[in-house]
Parts: structure tokens; C-alpha cells; sequence
């Protein structure tokens, strides 16, 4: 049997597994490093890829003007409220043409229509589970509404208020949403909207991040696992706008990590870092995980120190000043101990990042190198930040290991049992 040692050849051979009835690891096709990363990658030519860097820059930065500016909506009227909404699911529409146009590419046309309609169905369930459970509820802080709890937090993030940081830092998300209140619209509405096409984004993101690692049908039980999850994860929150945005960060930033896509990956964990800065610990990844790419230590020096300077930059425009531990990220001290004695945390970890951890430990020898490496890492730096900076028992922190869990779990289900030299389908950086 021939072994084929590069994990760029491995995703090649992918694509074509079903159709050909192959053990993947078998397949001889992809016989050098440069095919191999086109097929697995799919990048665009360079120009491109800096041109939509430059794009996605200029929208965060007109994003974020009207909070910068220090703009006022006015009374939301009940006509543009209408039209936004007839309005958003056109640009669902857009969106969902957009992920077709790329699939059938790779696809059969029908294929890639069910792919894209089964993402529009699971981002629209996840939202409407979302609305009942948390938008239309009371229960985070009784009795009042989640709703007014969520427009007050609107009203104070988008003018920057030190009163309730850390949400203040993370205003991009806000700031997105505002632009909708200014066109008047309604918070209820500019916030259900934001989520659908977030939601979209998310999930076309995580078949992407999957199908490096997996083909069609792997991509698809990753949502599917990952949809199970999301549930859980809607406990104990009142529906901040920050975690969409954060989400999809962390699932863009783990496609460049694999695809060793350094702007790519600056760029998200920069804006990433104004929905939530826990994505600013993928530095640490990529100094630990990738010295093996080209120009390591210039890389890892700019990453650190750009991600640093924006970390500290926007803690100190936010607090016009000086900044002590409170201010880091809200609680003091003696949260620390408070949040331990917390007895609801155990089972939400256990439901979120503990529900796929099984797969990885029966499918360790065929689990890529580095989704190992993301598991392990990620699980102590979320720990770690959950319970010094924020809460243990706000499951939606985990949401990035479980992305990663899922792949696994769907490689384990997809990937036939006698492919044990699959266990090296990913390069080891360390």
C-alpha cells in the first residue's frame, strides 16, 4: 500500500474518495507539495486575497465609525423596520448564491444546492432555538426581559461606556448592528438580522474548516454535531451580539492556521479581537504550533506584538486612561473563588467541550496532528479565561473546542477503520 506522508496530498485525495470507492490514504493523486496545498487550500491568486484583506479593513473601519463618532440614532420607524427585514433575507439570498457559486466548483450542482440549503436550515434553526430560549425569555436576570436587558447593553457599548466593560471593548459587533438602528430600524430586528447572516457565515466557515481534514459527507456531520451543541451553549447568557461574531473568528482563524495563511490570519485575529479578544490567544498557537512555516519568528514577533497593541489600545481608548486588573475584562479578584464554588459549570463543560472528547480519544491514531494540537491548547486557555475573566458556566466560551471536537468525531465517523495511517494527515509543527 502506498503511504502518502504529506497531509496536502492526503485532503487532495478527498474530494474524489467517494466517487472512487479508495482508501485516501492509497490514492496516488496530488504527487507534489505545490498540488497538493492548491487543492487543499483552493487560495486565490494573491492579488485577490490582498484586495478582500483591503475590503474587509475598509468595512470594519466604516463598521465602526458611527461608535467612534459618537453618532445618535433616532426613533426606529416601523416601515424601515419591514423593508430590513424583506431586505435580509435577499442578502441571505446573496450569501447562500455565493456559497453555490464556490461548491459547484467542487461539487455536482444538486449536491451543492443541498449543501447550501442544509446551512441555511441549521443557521436558521440555531437562531430560532436562540430567540426562544434567550431573546423572548427572562431568565438571566428575572423579571426582567433578556430583550431589554440586551438593548440597554446596546445603548452603553456603542457609547463606549466603562460601565459595562468588558462588553464596551468588543463594540464591533454593536457597531454592525447600529448602523441598522441609524437606518431606523428596530433593536429586536438590526439584532435578529445580524444574527441570520452571522449565523450563515458560521456555518459555511466550519464545513470549509472541515472539509480540510474530511470530504462532503464529514463536512456535513461536523454541522450536524455542532448544531446538537449549540443548545447548551445559550445557557446562562442574555444574548450578547459579541459571540456570533467571536465564533466566526475562531473558526476563519483555524483555516489559516492550517493553510498556513499568515495575513489571513492577522486580519481576523485584529477585527476578531473587537467582537471578543479571546481569539488573541491563537497567538500563542502559532508561536508554539508553526515554526515550521517560513519566516516563523517575524511572524510570530509581528502577530504578537500587532495583537498586544490592539489589546491594549482599545482597553485604554474605552477607560480614556490607566487600566488595573478589574478592568481587564470586568470582574475582580475575588470573582476567582466565587466562580469556582459555582456548581452549574461542571455539567456545561462536560455537555460542551467534554461531548466529542470521547472521539479523540478513539480516534487518536487517526486524528490529525494538529486538531490535536488545537484541543490541547485550547482547553486550558479557555479554562483559564473563563474562570479568571469571565464565567465557568457561560458555555458559549467553549464553542471554539467544540468545532474542533466535531471534526474529529466526523473524521471518526467518516473515515474507514482501516485507514490507521490516516493518523498523519496533518503536518506536526511540533
Amino acid at each position: 500500500m502506498m503511504r502518502i506522508d504529506d497531509p496536502r496530498e492526503f485532503r487532495a485525495t478527498l474530494s474524489c474518495r467517494r466517487e472512487r470507492d479508495l482508501n485516501p490514504v492509497s490514492a496516488p493523486v496530488a504527487t507534489n507539495n505545490t498540488e497538493g496545498r492548491a487543492a487543499r487550500a483552493g487560495n486565490a491568486p494573491k492579488r485577490l486575497q490582498w484586495l478582500i484583506i483591503a475590503v474587509t479593513w475598509t468595512i470594519a473601519a466604516l463598521a465602526v465609525s458611527p461608535v467612534l463618532l459618537r453618532w445618535t440614532a433616532g426613533r426606529p420607524s416601523a416601515f424601515r423596520t419591514h423593508v430590513a427585514i424583506d431586505l435580509s433575507y435577499v442578502a441571505a439570498a446573496i450569501l447562500c448564491y455565493a456559497f453555490f457559486r464556490v461548491e459547484s466548483t467542487r461539487l455536482e450542482r444538486s449536491r451543492a444546492i443541498a449543501l447550501v440549503a442544509m446551512i441555511f436550515l441549521l443557521a436558521s434553526v440555531t437562531n430560532q432555538i436562540h430567540s426562544f430560549n434567550v431573546d423572548q425569555a427572562s431568565n438571566y436576570a428575572p423579571p426582567l426581559a433578556n430583550a431589554a436587558l440586551q438593548e440597554y447593553l446596546q445603548e452603553e457599548v456603542v457609547h463606549l461606556s466603562p460601565a459595562v466593560v468588558p462588553h464596551s471593548y468588543r463594540f464591533l459587533p454593536n457597531a454592525l448592528v447600529y448602523w441598522l438602528q441609524l437606518a431606523g430600524v428596530r433593536f429586536d430586528a438590526a439584532r435578529d438580522i445580524y444574527r441570520l447572516l452571522t449565523g450563515l457565515l458560521i456555518f459555511y466557515a466550519l464545513y470549509r474548516f472541515a472539509r480540510l481534514y474530511t470530504d462532503l459527507l464529514g463536512g456535513i456531520i461536523t454541522l450536524l454535531l455542532t448544531v446538537a451543541i449549540y443548545p447548551i451553549s445559550f445557557e446562562w447568557y442574555i444574548g450578547q451580539l459579541t459571540d456570533p461574531l467571536s465564533q466566526l473568528s475562531f473558526v476563519l482563524a483555524f483555516i489559516f492556521l492550517e493553510t498556513e495563511n499568515f495575513a489571513c490570519l492577522l486580519t481576523t485575529l485584529l477585527l476578531g479581537s473587537l467582537a471578543k479578544e479571546t481569539v488573541l490567544a491563537l497567538c500563542g498557537f502559532y508561536v508554539l504550533s508553526c515554526r515550521s512555516t517560513a519566516h516563523y519568528r517575524v511572524k510570530a514577533v509581528v502577530l504578537c506584538t500587532a495583537s498586544l497593541a490592539m489589546f491594549l489600545c482599545v482597553r485604554l481608548f474605552v477607560l480614556h486612561g490607566g487600566m488595573h486588573y478589574e478592568q481587564i475584562s470586568g470582574p475582580g479578584p475575588a470573582h476567582v473563588f466565587e466562580n469556582w464554588r459555582d456548581i452549574k459549570w461542571q455539567r456545561l463543560i462536560l455537555l460542551t467541550a467534554g461531548a466529542y472528547l470521547p472521539f479523540l480519544v478513539l480516534a487518536w491514531k487517526r486524528t490529525p496532528v494538529s486538531l490535536k494540537h488545537l484541543v490541547f491548547y485550547l482547553f486550558p486557555v479557555l479554562f483559564l479565561s473563563s474562570w479568571f475573566f469571565s464565567w465557568l458556566s457561560e458555555a458559549r466560551n467553549w464553542m471554539p473546542i467544540v468545532f474542533v471536537l466535531a471534526v474529529i468525531a466526523a473524521r471518526y465517523w467518516d473515515t474507514p477503520s482501516g485507514s490507521s495511517s490516516a493518523a498523519n494527515t496533518s503536518r506536526s509543527r511540533v
